[in-house]
């Protein structure tokens, strides 16, 4: 059966047992990546994983079930079992969300390139040959390209209910990465960079190993820095990876569970005035765009932040009826689970500096270019603390390569220390545009 089939024969189903709210999600993901080490292609990487989602909602009561297999005997049984789960669990404010009339078209959104379905094995490892000779052409440093890998990718979803929900978007990428090991002296050190898009881009191969053997080669002779409170620049692609780790804080089932300081904090101010933070779910070309959510409820743009005070959480349909709200639209899904709560695109209000002026805006600072793991942050406590590597920069000027550094401190100061903000986004695919920012607060040691 196809993604349509499927779904009519499972709603078909419904109609049948004289189910009344019941809802099905298709999802396919596709990817072709290639390795290339040494001058050749070391490795090709096929995968499809796809299945069907089943929910069955019971005087509220939620069963959920999935099949990998799409034909009428593997998806029976899994309405069945989904059935049956829903009579085992406990009632929950949970109900069905009705059909919208109209639903604008999401092929508007700019998620699928059908070039990019195109590419062919060649065109990723012309790609990856590129970016190897030049990785290790850009520096005499440079000893070997350990991990140089291209990927093509596309993923399709289908939602259908007994309400007459029908709605589906498909969306496709194409990326690469490409790490290097310096040598000097006895010293390694090893840099990386990346690159993500929908549009094909073969001149990227080059750019892409010049851009890791530059990253690299510029953190050559790194050390520590003596400890002690400094102020941090968080470049443009630290930052969104850096407050990503906190931001499922704003999820109103986190606070309702208790697993998030952002409870009773609607209303107040809990970041600086300058600061402004919109969920956009309808910004083109951005990976978490889409007009309705899992559950069909429609999305629309929602102010986070405005003037440092949180106007809004992420809800979907059970943790909006505990408070007697509406959905705003929050619900995510995968075929195999359950309904969770996502944002869409978080859109900080970019500042007026390029990154060497934010920098400059303090007599000195840590810029940041590298983060290293995050075992350390704690998105419920807030709590921060994680290794980096960046440049001292003191009166404007890089002196000094750093790493083996950890930076502490919390989110929420964070936020209301954050001193100025860069002018650009990190041009990499993305759901986060968050600029680069000068940030106060932080105590380093080494």
């Amino acid at each position: 059966m196809d993604f349509q089939q499927a779904s009519e024969f499972a709603l078909s189903l419904a109609r049948e047992r004289h189910e009344r709210d019941v809802d099905v999600l298709v999802g396919r993901n596709q990817s072709l990546s290639i390795k290339v080490l040494g001058g050749k292609v070391e490795k090709v990487d096929q995968s499809t994983s796809q299945g069907l989602g089943l929910r069955v909602l019971r005087e509220g009561r939620t069963g959920i079930a999935y099949t990998e297999r799409m034909d009428p005997e593997a998806i029976e049984r899994a309405f069945l079992a989904a059935g049956e789960n829903a009579d085992l669990n406990d009632r929950t404010e949970v109900e069905m969300v009705e059909r919208v009339p109209t639903v604008p078209d999401p092929e508007t959104l700019e998620l699928y390139n059908p070039a990019l379905d195109d590419l062919t094995l060649d065109d990723l490892a012309q790609f990856g040959l590129a970016a190897e000779e030049a990785a290790l052409a850009g520096d005499p440093r440079v000893k070997a390209v350990p991990a140089l890998v291209v990927k093509r990718s596309r993923g399709i979803y289908q939602v259908a209910s007994s309400h007459g929900l029908q709605y589906g978007q498909e969306e496709n990428s194409v990326g690469a990465y490409c790490s290097v090991m310096l040598e000097e002296n006895g010293v390694r050190k090893s840099g990386g960079h990346q690159w993500s898009a929908r549009e094909w881009a073969p001149e990227k191969g080059e750019w892409l190993g010049r851009e890791a053997a530059r990253k690299g080669a510029a953190l050559m002779g790194a050390r520590p820095i003596s400890g002690g409170a400094l102020p941090v620049v968080l470049d443009e692609e630290t930052a969104p990876a850096l407050l990503g780790m906190y931001f499922s804080g704003l999820s109103a089932e986190s606070v309702q569970k208790g697993l998030s300081r952002f409870k009773d904090k609607v209303g107040q101010p809990v970041a600086g005035e300058s600061i402004q933070l919109l969920d956009d779910p309808h910004r083109k070309g951005a990976p978490g765009s889409r007009f309705l959510d899992a559950e069909g409820t429609p999305t629309a743009p929602l102010p986070i932040l405005e003037n440092g005070v949180l106007r809004n959480l992420f809800y979907h349909v059970e943790s909006a009826r505990r408070e007697g709200r509406q959905s705003t639209g929050h619900a995510g899904r995968g075929y195999n689970g359950g309904i969770g709560t996502r944002s869409h695109s978080l859109v900080m209000n970019p500042g007026e500096y390029d990154l060497d002026a934010l920098c400059a805006l303090t007599e000195r600072c840590l810029l940041i270019t590298e983060l290293e793991g995050g075992a350390g942050c704690n998105p419920v406590s807030g709590d921060i603390s994680i290794g980096v590597q960046g440049f001292l920069v003191e009166n404007g000027r890089r002196t000094q390569p750093v790493d083996s550094v950890t930076i502490a401190g919390n989110f929420f100061d964070l936020l209301q220390n954050i001193q100025a903000l860069g002018d650009r986004y990190q041009p990499n695919l993305s759901n986060r545009f968050i600029p680069a920012m000068l940030v106060e607060g932080f105590v380093l040691s080494g």
